[in-house]
């Protein structure tokens, strides 16, 4: 039976690739979450990202933000997607 060589290891990246793959990581994160939830996502140790988000929604419920509901609950007719509404009709 053939196996792997057990001393087959991929070389540590250098610096400069670390960094560049750092660099992608935060502009997909920008794109994708804005800069403020990039900050959050990449900057902050667990703990502040729990703190920071019980915070966020402390600050929506006073300001009045219903909380979401699950998104695969349809309870009512008019949260259906759009083909559940054609099939039953």
């Amino acid at each position: 039976m053939n196996r792997a060589p057990l001393t087959y290891k991929l070389r540590p990246w250098s610096k400069e690739k670390l960094v560049r793959i750092r660099e992608i990581e935060r502009d997909f994160h920008v794109r994708a979450f804005g800069e403020e939830l990039a900050r959050v996502n990449l900057d902050m140790t667990i703990e502040e990202r729990h703190q920071y988000l019980a915070w966020m929604r402390q600050l929506a419920r006073k300001h009045g933000v219903p909380p979401s509901r699950s998104p695969f609950r349809y309870d009512e007719p008019e949260d259906r997607p759009e083909k559940e509404k054609r099939a039953s009709d």
